[in-house]
């Protein structure tokens, strides 16, 4: 079996690199509720294209610089994105066939499963249970889910990701 060349990777590499800006950048406290979770939009989108290329050691790298990039305990996002990947990895030729609305109610899913995660993860490790719970990330996530997927895939077809 032949490897693929590198060629073009960078642009996953910026597409992360600006979901990263995305995720930190400043916010009131209100808007910051419905702040959509643009890391795992993207990585998403890549384990849906290049499934062979984006996976789950993927998922887990890009979770822990995730919790460096928010402060949390080590691991939490790592656990979360990779449990992502896998469901998207499980699914991903249905989703690729799922018009694109059909798509984020799908998505919409996945990433509350992954906040969920993500929550009793903290409740875990924490000080006890919170009930800080809020699933409008996900359905923030899910609405701008058209838009991201049409401006990665123009930028994968533009750049020849592969």
């Amino acid at each position: 079996m032949k490897a693929k060349p590198a060629k073009s990777l960078w642009v996953i590499a910026l597409s992360f690199f600006i979901a990263y800006l995305l995720a930190a950048l400043p916010m009131p406290q209100m808007i910051a509720l419905a702040r959509p979770d643009w890391v795992a939009l993207c990585l998403i989108f890549w384990v849906l294209v290049l499934p062979d290329r984006v996976g789950i050691s993927v998922g887990f790298c890009v979770g822990l610089l995730q919790d460096v990039l928010l402060g949390t305990y080590l691991g939490v996002f790592a656990l979360a994105y990779s449990s992502l990947v896998y469901l998207v990895l499980l699914l991903h030729q249905r989703l690729r066939m799922y018009p694109i609305l059909q798509q984020a109610a799908v998505i919409f899913l996945i990433i509350a499963l992954s906040q969920v995660l993500v929550q009793l993860c903290r409740d875990f490790l924490g000080n006890g249970i919170t009930g800080d719970m809020h699933l409008l990330p996900s359905l923030v996530s899910a609405l701008l889910w058209p838009w991201v997927f049409v401006i990665l895939h123009s930028l994968q077809m533009r750049f020849r990701v592969q």
